[in-house]
């Protein structure tokens, strides 16, 4: 049988963060397990480094990021020249054109989180924990793959995998607010949390590379012992292993913290993020503390005093864990390989 190859186009920079290649990443990995080829198609350079180091193919197109209606004939150029069978695209800045123009040559499964029209693709994967409410079987034909609900959330196989305890006291907590963190969530969290918490209490930020506060946040932690800021942390997983509660921006984070049962208390700050929120705060007791970007001091507030009810409650942490446990079993990246492994067979 000739050799599968699968190809992922998706981008990460400073503007719209690592979440995208990440959740790619996931789906990668489960396709090499499968002997699937995986090519990565990315729009620059940080990208490309990025995928290049986790060991994948990756191929950069020309021009500038965000018009990807104009790389249509240099894309499916590259699809060709490298026997592309399928390809996965991860991208807000996807046109109902573009995929019409690539789903015409090849299958194109699209990542979709807003799942506000019925896009010209063959298939549809959305694992946001709202998806029950976007409607998704009314407007797509039966002839489109729809991969619904967090059973799909693509997590890396080293979260359910790591082993998680929920402790009897409160001594670690990490803070993770995304790959930009353009309003510095995750440093103002930091100097507030050093503040109110107990002596004992450590807390990690973590923090991307491309945020554009990176140094503001650096000279916090060499003011203080009890602070420490991580950057391309390569084990996310024990980072969440050794820590007591997370604060977390409602994005694919989440999901990972589902998996492993880290009580959580998340809140937003793009509306990408909004509905997210609501939906954890529904379907768990996680604690939604609000936009940030429309009330800091508001969503600051509630944030440190959730931690601090979690952090005075061991069955309230207990409890947590397991609602959310229930959300993600973490196999969410070997559901979609499988699947797009076989609409390739059948199709």
């Amino acid at each position: 049988m000739e050799q599968l190859v699968i190809g992922i186009r998706a981008d990460g920079n400073a503007k719209i963060g690592m979440g995208h290649l990440m959740r790619c990443l996931s789906v990668a990995i489960a396709l090499k397990e499968n002997k699937i080829e995986v090519i990565f198609i990315v729009k620059n350079t940080q990208s490309g480094s990025f995928v290049g180091e986790k060991g994948f193919t990756c191929l950069q197109l020309t021009g500038q990021y965000a018009t990807m209606e104009a790389e249509v004939a240099e894309t499916l150029e590259l699809l060709a020249e490298h026997h592309v069978n399928l390809l996965l695209i991860d991208s807000y800045q996807a046109t109902e054109y573009y995929l019409e123009q690539i789903n015409a040559v090849i299958p194109v499964f699209y990542m979709d989180d807003l799942g506000r029209m019925a896009l010209p693709v063959s298939g549809i994967i959305n694992y946001n924990i709202y998806v029950q409410d976007m409607g998704y079987e009314r407007y797509y034909p039966e002839d489109v793959a729809l991969l619904l609900g967090s059973k799909y959330a693509p997590v890396k196989p080293e979260f359910r995998s790591t082993p998680y305890q929920v402790r009897t006291e409160v001594r670690n907590i990490l803070v993770t607010m995304g790959g930009s963190d353009f309003l510095n969530i995750a440093g103002q969290l930091g100097a507030l949390l050093l503040e109110l918490l107990p002596e004992h209490v450590h807390i990690t930020l973590i923090c991307g590379r491309f945020s554009p506060l990176l140094e503001a946040v650096q000279a916090l932690s060499a003011e203080n012992a009890r602070l420490q800021v991580l950057t391309d942390v390569s084990d996310m997983w024990n980072q969440m292993a050794k820590c007591d509660i997370a604060i977390a921006a409602a994005g694919s984070t989440m999901y990972e913290l589902c998996t492993m049962g880290v009580p959580t208390v998340c809140c937003y700050y793009v509306e990408n993020q909004h509905r997210a929120a609501e939906g954890f705060a529904v379907q768990t007791s996680m604690i939604n503390a609000g936009d940030f970007s429309k009330n800091p001091e508001m969503v600051l507030g509630l944030i440190a005093e959730k931690t601090r009810e979690l952090l005075a409650d061991f069955t309230l942490r207990r409890q947590l864990s397991t609602e959310m446990r229930a959300v993600s079993d973490g196999k969410g990246s070997l559901r979609i390989a499988q699947k797009l492994c076989d609409y390739l067979k059948i199709h």
